[in-house]
Protein backbone atom coordinates (compact mmCIF):
# COMPACT_ATOMS: atom_id res chain seq x y z
CA UNK A 1 0.00 0.00 0.00
CA UNK A 2 2.67 2.29 0.49
CA UNK A 3 3.87 2.27 -3.17
CA UNK A 4 -0.15 3.24 -4.16
CA UNK A 5 0.00 6.09 -1.40
CA UNK A 6 3.73 7.34 -2.50
CA UNK A 7 1.67 8.68 -5.88
CA UNK A 8 -1.02 10.41 -3.77
CA UNK A 9 1.65 13.97 -2.75
CA UNK A 10 3.34 14.24 -6.63
CA UNK A 11 -0.93 13.68 -7.85
CA UNK A 12 -1.74 16.52 -5.77
CA UNK A 13 1.75 18.78 -6.51
CA UNK A 14 0.79 18.49 -10.27
CA UNK A 15 -2.74 19.11 -9.83
CA UNK A 16 -1.96 22.02 -7.91
CA UNK A 17 0.46 23.63 -10.29
CA UNK A 18 -2.18 22.80 -13.05
CA UNK A 19 -4.57 24.77 -11.22
CA UNK A 20 -1.98 27.47 -10.67
CA UNK A 21 -1.48 27.92 -14.42
CA UNK A 22 -5.24 28.00 -15.03
CA UNK A 23 -5.63 30.70 -12.68
CA UNK A 24 -2.72 32.52 -14.46
CA UNK A 25 -4.35 31.93 -18.10
CA UNK A 26 -7.83 33.41 -16.74
CA UNK A 27 -9.57 30.17 -16.28
CA UNK A 28 -12.12 29.24 -14.27
CA UNK A 29 -11.15 26.66 -11.51
CA UNK A 30 -14.72 25.72 -10.58
CA UNK A 31 -16.52 22.98 -11.16
CA UNK A 32 -16.44 19.14 -11.29
CA UNK A 33 -16.14 19.47 -15.12
CA UNK A 34 -12.49 21.61 -14.16
CA UNK A 35 -11.40 19.40 -11.30
CA UNK A 36 -11.64 16.09 -13.32
CA UNK A 37 -9.83 17.70 -16.07
CA UNK A 38 -7.19 18.91 -14.46
CA UNK A 39 -7.40 15.53 -12.20
CA UNK A 40 -7.32 13.37 -15.66
CA UNK A 41 -3.93 15.17 -16.71
CA UNK A 42 -2.43 14.92 -12.85
CA UNK A 43 -2.68 11.13 -12.91
CA UNK A 44 -1.05 10.73 -16.47
CA UNK A 45 1.45 12.98 -15.79
CA UNK A 46 2.72 11.10 -12.54
CA UNK A 47 2.15 7.56 -14.22
CA UNK A 48 4.05 9.10 -17.27
CA UNK A 49 7.06 6.57 -16.99
CA UNK A 50 10.69 8.00 -17.13
CA UNK A 51 13.65 5.94 -17.85
CA UNK A 52 11.33 3.25 -17.09
CA UNK A 53 10.25 4.58 -13.60
CA UNK A 54 6.90 6.88 -13.30
CA UNK A 55 7.14 10.18 -13.13
CA UNK A 56 5.98 10.86 -9.30
CA UNK A 57 8.75 7.75 -8.09
CA UNK A 58 11.27 10.64 -9.40
CA UNK A 59 10.94 12.87 -6.05
CA UNK A 60 11.64 10.06 -4.21
CA UNK A 61 14.98 11.44 -5.11
CA UNK A 62 14.25 14.68 -3.88
CA UNK A 63 12.42 13.40 -0.26
CA UNK A 64 11.92 9.80 0.17
CA UNK A 65 9.15 10.56 2.41
CA UNK A 66 6.47 13.21 2.48
CA UNK A 67 4.43 14.20 5.68
CA UNK A 68 0.47 13.83 6.36
CA UNK A 69 0.17 17.24 7.59
CA UNK A 70 2.24 18.56 4.50
CA UNK A 71 -0.06 16.52 2.40
CA UNK A 72 -2.99 17.44 4.21
CA UNK A 73 -2.08 21.13 3.57
CA UNK A 74 -1.74 20.64 -0.36
CA UNK A 75 -4.75 18.82 -0.55
CA UNK A 76 -6.60 21.52 1.33
CA UNK A 77 -5.11 24.55 -1.36
CA UNK A 78 -6.29 22.34 -4.06
CA UNK A 79 -9.39 21.48 -2.70
CA UNK A 80 -9.88 25.47 -2.31
CA UNK A 81 -8.63 26.48 -5.29
CA UNK A 82 -11.47 23.66 -6.98
CA UNK A 83 -14.70 25.57 -5.43
CA UNK A 84 -14.54 23.69 -2.22
CA UNK A 85 -14.75 25.09 1.42
CA UNK A 86 -11.67 26.20 3.63
CA UNK A 87 -10.38 23.38 5.59
CA UNK A 88 -7.75 25.26 7.35
CA UNK A 89 -8.16 28.72 8.28
CA UNK A 90 -5.78 31.08 9.33
CA UNK A 91 -5.29 30.45 13.15
CA UNK A 92 -4.88 26.54 11.95
CA UNK A 93 -2.77 26.75 9.77
CA UNK A 94 -0.48 28.81 11.98
CA UNK A 95 -0.69 25.79 14.10
CA UNK A 96 0.81 23.83 11.26
CA UNK A 97 3.66 26.30 11.15
CA UNK A 98 4.61 26.45 14.56
CA UNK A 99 4.12 22.63 14.98
CA UNK A 100 6.44 22.42 11.79
CA UNK A 101 9.44 24.46 13.62
CA UNK A 102 9.12 22.66 16.52
CA UNK A 103 9.50 19.99 15.63
CA UNK A 104 12.46 20.69 12.89
CA UNK A 105 14.24 22.26 15.97
CA UNK A 106 13.59 19.18 18.06
CA UNK A 107 15.03 16.46 15.34
CA UNK A 108 16.97 17.89 12.58
CA UNK A 109 19.72 19.70 14.30
CA UNK A 110 20.28 16.51 16.49
CA UNK A 111 19.97 13.96 13.88
CA UNK A 112 22.53 15.65 12.36
CA UNK A 113 25.19 15.55 14.99
CA UNK A 114 24.47 18.53 16.94
CA UNK A 115 24.08 16.98 20.53
CA UNK A 116 24.79 13.19 21.63
CA UNK A 117 21.42 12.34 21.28
CA UNK A 118 19.49 11.42 18.41
CA UNK A 119 15.82 11.83 18.75
CA UNK A 120 15.17 10.07 15.57
CA UNK A 121 15.54 7.14 17.83
CA UNK A 122 12.20 7.83 19.93
CA UNK A 123 10.43 7.29 15.86
CA UNK A 124 11.17 3.78 15.75
CA UNK A 125 9.21 2.02 18.18
CA UNK A 126 6.59 2.98 21.15
CA UNK A 127 8.53 6.04 23.14
CA UNK A 128 7.63 9.01 24.44
CA UNK A 129 7.25 10.51 21.08
CA UNK A 130 3.82 8.61 20.89
CA UNK A 131 2.60 9.51 24.12
CA UNK A 132 3.00 13.18 23.71
CA UNK A 133 1.71 13.17 20.15
CA UNK A 134 -0.86 11.39 21.53
CA UNK A 135 -1.67 13.65 24.22
CA UNK A 136 -1.30 16.85 21.72
CA UNK A 137 -3.94 15.32 19.81
CA UNK A 138 -6.60 14.60 21.92
CA UNK A 139 -5.79 18.40 23.21
CA UNK A 140 -5.94 19.80 19.51
CA UNK A 141 -9.04 17.81 19.28
CA UNK A 142 -11.21 19.13 22.16
CA UNK A 143 -10.10 22.98 20.97
CA UNK A 144 -11.92 22.45 17.47
CA UNK A 145 -8.50 22.64 16.21
CA UNK A 146 -8.63 20.69 12.95
CA UNK A 147 -4.38 20.49 13.20
CA UNK A 148 -5.74 17.11 15.98
CA UNK A 149 -7.75 15.63 13.17
CA UNK A 150 -4.46 15.79 11.02
CA UNK A 151 -2.34 14.41 13.94
CA UNK A 152 -5.03 11.47 14.13
CA UNK A 153 -4.45 11.20 10.31
CA UNK A 154 -0.51 10.99 11.43
CA UNK A 155 -1.22 7.94 14.18
CA UNK A 156 -3.59 6.14 11.51
CA UNK A 157 -0.89 6.24 8.95
CA UNK A 158 1.79 5.16 10.72
CA UNK A 159 -0.33 1.86 11.73
CA UNK A 160 -1.51 1.22 8.19
CA UNK A 161 2.69 1.43 7.31
CA UNK A 162 1.25 3.98 4.37
CA UNK A 163 4.63 5.14 4.22
CA UNK A 164 7.99 3.45 3.10
CA UNK A 165 9.23 4.91 5.99
CA UNK A 166 8.92 2.58 9.66
CA UNK A 167 10.05 5.71 11.81
CA UNK A 168 6.70 7.87 13.16
CA UNK A 169 9.22 11.00 13.25
CA UNK A 170 8.74 10.44 8.89
CA UNK A 171 4.62 10.98 9.19
CA UNK A 172 4.98 13.99 11.46
CA UNK A 173 7.21 16.07 9.46
CA UNK A 174 9.55 16.07 6.50
CA UNK A 175 12.36 19.21 5.68
CA UNK A 176 9.74 20.41 2.68
CA UNK A 177 7.27 20.70 5.54
CA UNK A 178 10.23 22.80 7.98
CA UNK A 179 10.86 24.76 5.34
CA UNK A 180 7.44 25.69 4.40
CA UNK A 181 6.34 26.20 8.19
CA UNK A 182 9.14 28.70 8.79
CA UNK A 183 7.68 30.60 5.47
CA UNK A 184 3.90 30.03 6.02
CA UNK A 185 5.08 31.67 9.39
CA UNK A 186 7.19 34.71 8.47
CA UNK A 187 4.39 35.20 5.83
CA UNK A 188 1.76 35.35 8.58
CA UNK A 189 3.79 37.71 10.61
CA UNK A 190 4.32 40.06 7.92
CA UNK A 191 0.54 40.34 7.04
CA UNK A 192 -0.08 41.27 10.90
CA UNK A 193 -2.39 44.16 10.99
CA UNK A 194 0.29 46.79 12.20
CA UNK A 195 -1.18 48.74 15.58
CA UNK A 196 -1.63 51.99 15.38
CA UNK A 197 -0.86 54.53 18.14
CA UNK A 198 -2.58 57.64 19.26
CA UNK A 199 -0.81 60.75 18.53
CA UNK A 200 -0.83 63.02 20.85
CA UNK A 201 -1.18 66.87 19.17
CA UNK A 202 1.83 69.06 19.68
CA UNK A 203 1.07 71.53 22.68
CA UNK A 204 1.46 75.18 21.76
CA UNK A 205 4.68 76.22 23.30
CA UNK A 206 3.97 79.93 25.69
Amino acid sequence: MSYEFSFLFPFLLVMFAGQWILQRLGKSLRGWRATLFIGIISLLVCIAPVGGIPLARWLISLNANFSIPLTAVLFAGVWEKAGGKVLFDRKTLSGFWLFGIVMGLLLYPMALGLGVYDPYSLGWKFSLLFVVMMGLTIFLLLKGNRLGVVLMLCILAYHLRLLESPNFWDYLIDPFFVIRSFWGENSHQGTKAPRYTKRIPNLPVP
